[in-house]
């Protein structure tokens, strides 16, 4: 074990994705246009986060991580014509190299593309004499992928897929978009750029037949957690004084939105207990609750707010509530984030039965078993007449669940693993 984890230290890491640093990301949000949902365009909180925690977790495996990054700016989302190169941290163990580029449809792609493989030519002659090199895309950036895979042969290649793109198989997703003869293009040449992929990061199992056609070596990687939540501690004696429910997350009808609210006000526990439900995102329904917000009082709509202060409140509430229906076909392709954060919280989660949660997440959550609001309805009525104490309890073991199984480091080293099995 000692002499795997020194071969660990000495690894050159190429980390190629559109996930910016901090500073640059609080730039991107500046830069956003007026009325653009952050969680809909450009890239979400939440995929920032998952990658920048796998980032840190291959740091504290020992490895060096130069992380090449096409910023996910458009005209149609983000101020400026030109966007230029930014590189942050070098010398040090995690470089951050935002490559410039002209902020114009079509060209933009074009360009990055091109930008990105010869960063990625220039980085493997940099560390040419390294003892060991593992190069990690995301395997959702679509554009970049075949010269970057093309400029890494001969060194493990490992695509880490958050997402799978409706034109990646034939299921309806929550986006709502048509598909375009672009996405009919990519649905058929993708296969082919996947072959060049050594091993895969996958959410969920369902996704390998989808990239994976191949049968190449891979790991279901659901999710990572930050271990730095340890040091926020969930208290029963902070919880709000009445029975309190939150959703924090994209606003659609698609995620089971409606299907929450309407089993809140049907479930009777506003009346009965007093219960509220507390509301954090944006996104299509978010109009309809508003108006439902100003006619019940137990619904309190908040709108967006920074990550920080939603996870305050999370550890502050009763329970934390996933509504995301199980029959919509992309739900088998996805496992939300949100799960992952609702569990670091601390505080008790109730999801519906998502058919690529593993088992073992079984043990540590309340289900949602019947679908509709009437399965909601019937789910917050059973927990919320809980013990307070029985809740919080179960809160803590799925914190200490997540905490100690699925955090940036263990997650680090299994992608780390699966690098030395396609070696």
């Amino acid at each position: 074990m000692r002499r795997s984890r020194q071969a660990r230290g000495g690894t050159e890491v190429l980390y190629v994705s559109s996930v910016a640093s901090p500073a640059q990301f609080a730039a991107m949000k500046r830069a956003r246009l007026p009325d653009v949902q952050e969680v809909t365009y450009g890239m979400p909180e939440s995929g920032f986060k998952f990658h920048s925690l796998v980032q840190r977790g291959l740091l504290d495996a020992g490895a060096r991580v130069h992380s090449l990054v096409g910023r996910s700016a458009t005209p149609l989302f983000y101020r400026g014509g030109w966007w230029p190169r930014v590189v942050e941290g070098r010398g040090t163990g995690l470089c951050v190299d935002h490559r410039a580029f002209p902020n114009v449809r079509v060209l933009k792609q074009l360009w990055l593309a091109l930008s990105l493989t010869l960063g990625t030519l220039a980085w493997r002659w940099r560390t040419r004499n390294a003892a060991e090199r593992l190069l990690v895309v995301d395997g959702a950036y679509v554009s970049a992928l075949p010269g970057v895979l093309l400029a890494g042969r001969g060194i493990p290649r490992i695509a880490i897929f958050c997402d799978v793109y409706s034109f990646m198989a034939d299921v309806s997703d929550a986006s709502g978009h048509s598909r375009s003869p672009v996405h009919r293009l990519a649905r058929a040449v993708l296969p082919r750029v996947y072959s060049g992929v050594d091993g895969f990061v996958l959410l969920t199992e369902q996704m390998g037949p989808v990239v994976n056609r191949d049968g190449r070596p891979h790991i279901v990687m659901e999710g990572l957690v930050d271990s730095r939540m340890e040091q926020a501690p969930n208290l029963l004696g902070e919880k709000t004084d009445e029975p309190t429910v939150l959703y924090a997350g994209a606003l659609r009808v698609e995620y089971g939105l409606q299907d929450l609210v309407r089993g809140f006000l049907d479930s009777g526990v506003a009346q009965s207990l007093g219960a509220r439900l507390v509301v954090y995102g944006n996104g299509d329904y978010a109009a309809e609750l508003r108006g439902l917000a100003e006619t019940h009082p137990g619904i309190e709509y908040r709108g967006t707010a920074p990550m920080e202060e939603v996870v305050a409140e999370e550890q502050r509430m009763w329970l934390l509530v996933n509504p995301r229906p199980v029959e919509s076909e992309f739900t088998a392709l996805s496992f939300p984030s949100k799960n992952m954060e609702y569990l670091a919280s601390g505080t008790p989660v109730l999801t519906t039965r998502l058919p690529g949660m593993p088992q073992e997440y079984y043990a540590h959550v309340s289900t949602i078993d019947v679908p509709g609001p009437e399965g909601v309805a019937r789910a917050l009525a059973t927990e919320l007449a809980r013990d307070p104490a029985d809740l919080h309890e179960q809160g803590r073991a799925g914190r200490d669940f997540v905490l100690g199984e699925k955090n940036e480091n263990v997650q680090a080293r299994r992608i780390l693993d699966l690098a030395a099995r396609c070696r």
